[in-house]
Formats: C-alpha cells, sequence, structure tokens
C-alpha cells in the first residue's frame, strides 16, 4: 500500500521482506482488515461545532460573512490509476488522460483536509457528475446537509441547491463571475491538497498493480 508503480510488485515485495508471495497477500488482507475497523471513527459526517469551525474559515479565507459560509465541504474527483488495461470491459477503465483507472470521489473539510465522505467502484471513463450520485451528499442530502449549507464543486458538477461550481463558458468571462470562480478556485486548491495527501500516505493510489480479469476481480480491486 506504500508502494507503486514497479517498486509495488508482489515479488519484489517478498523479495525485500523475505517473505513468501503468498504471506504477503495475507498480510495486506489483514492490514485492510485493520484499517476497516477504524472507518466509522474517521470518516464521518462533522458534528454542528464542527462544522462550524469549518463555516468560519471560509469566512476567513473570504473575507467577508454571507451566505458563502454556508459551504462547509468540498467534493472533487481522481482517477486511481491501474498500471495495465483491464481484460474485463478494458475500455470502460479508460480516462481523459489516456491511461486506464478507477473514478475516485472524495468529500473533505477544507481547513484540515479531513476526510467526510467519498465514492468508488466507477470505472476510469465515468463522469465526475455521475460519480457523484454515489456519494452520501448526493443520495442522503437531506441527511447530510441543513437549511441552506451546500458543497463547493468543480465545473464538472451540476449546479443544485446543494452544490455551488465554477461557471463554465461563456458564463465565466463575465467579470463579476471571473471575480466568483477565482475565489471558488482559492477554496478549491484544499481539494488538490487533500488528494495529493492521500496518494502521498497510500501511494499504491498513484498506481494500483492489480488485474481486472473477471467481476470477481473487480470487486475486490474497488475494495
Amino acid at each position: 500500500m506504500g508502494c507503486y508503480g514497479n517498486g509495488g510488485s508482489l515479488q519484489d515485495i517478498a523479495r525485500h521482506a523475505g517473505i513468501a508471495e503468498g504471506t504477503v497477500e495475507l498480510y495486506t488482507e489483514r492490514c485492510f482488515t485493520a484499517i476497516e475497523s477504524l472507518h466509522d471513527a474517521f470518516v464521518r459526517l462533522p458534528t454542528p461545532e464542527e462544522k462550524e469551525v469549518e463555516k468560519q474559515w471560509i469566512d476567513h479565507e473570504l473575507g467577508f460573512q454571507g451566505t458563502w459560509r454556508e459551504g462547509w465541504v468540498m467534493y472533487d474527483g481522481t482517477i486511481v490509476v491501474l498500471y495495465t488495461k483491464p481484460s474485463l470491459n478494458g475500455d470502460a477503465y479508460f480516462t481523459r488522460k489516456s491511461n486506464y483507472g478507477l473514478n475516485l470521489q472524495v468529500g473533505n473539510l477544507p481547513s484540515n483536509l479531513h476526510i467526510v465522505d467519498y465514492a468508488h467502484g466507477l470505472t476510469g471513463s465515468a463522469h465526475d457528475a455521475s460519480a457523484f450520485e454515489h456519494t452520501a451528499a448526493f443520495k442522503h442530502t437531506n441527511w447530510f446537509f441543513k437549511g441552506d449549507e451546500f458543497a463547493w464543486v468543480d465545473s464538472a458538477y451540476p449546479v443544485s441547491k446543494h452544490t455551488m461550481p465554477v461557471h463554465k463558458r461563456p458564463a465565466s468571462l463575465l467579470p463579476e463571475n471571473t471575480l466568483f470562480d477565482k475565489a471558488v478556485a482559492h477554496l478549491q486548491v484544499c481539494s488538490e491538497h487533500c488528494m495529493g495527501a492521500l496518494k502521498g500516505r497510500w501511494q499504491c493510489l498513484r498506481g494500483l498493480r492489480v488485474n481486472i480479469n473477471s467481476k470477481r476481480h473487480d470487486a475486490n480491486d474497488d475494495k
């Protein structure tokens, strides 16, 4: 999980650790089990007090108080690159960056990059707007958001009561919209930082060395 590319092969890790390849797989599964047991303690909806901290952070970053402070969370998508084209429905994994991968949606708090929501399992060809429909923010809107609360997103996402994207052309060319988009882009940098921190800690997400040759492999890789 801490390696990617050629250095993340099963054979290299087994040789480096002086253990059998099957033992590497077994230890990896045990690590996943331990990490998943802590899931609900870390990936959770923030308390009202924690939300208020984020709203105050938004006030400070924008330089004024107002309705925009209700945007306490931000979403963005990233590609978990696969080292090779899957044998099962391989074309569906082809991304706009000309590689093969899985679409990962991440919702994080802006001030500390704490991940509070995510969605995975879609192929790399899936649009961020479609992948976002699998998040808790979309499927359980009334539970996730209260009142006028919303999420900051980029132009790939649709406009709704609870999502605030930047403008697309030609609307983005208007001076007043340009000023707004610049302010939102300043906030959205936090999403990029979150993705960088995530892939920096779990470097296997930068180049996943797995083979997707059947539906069972597909399910295991999503896990």
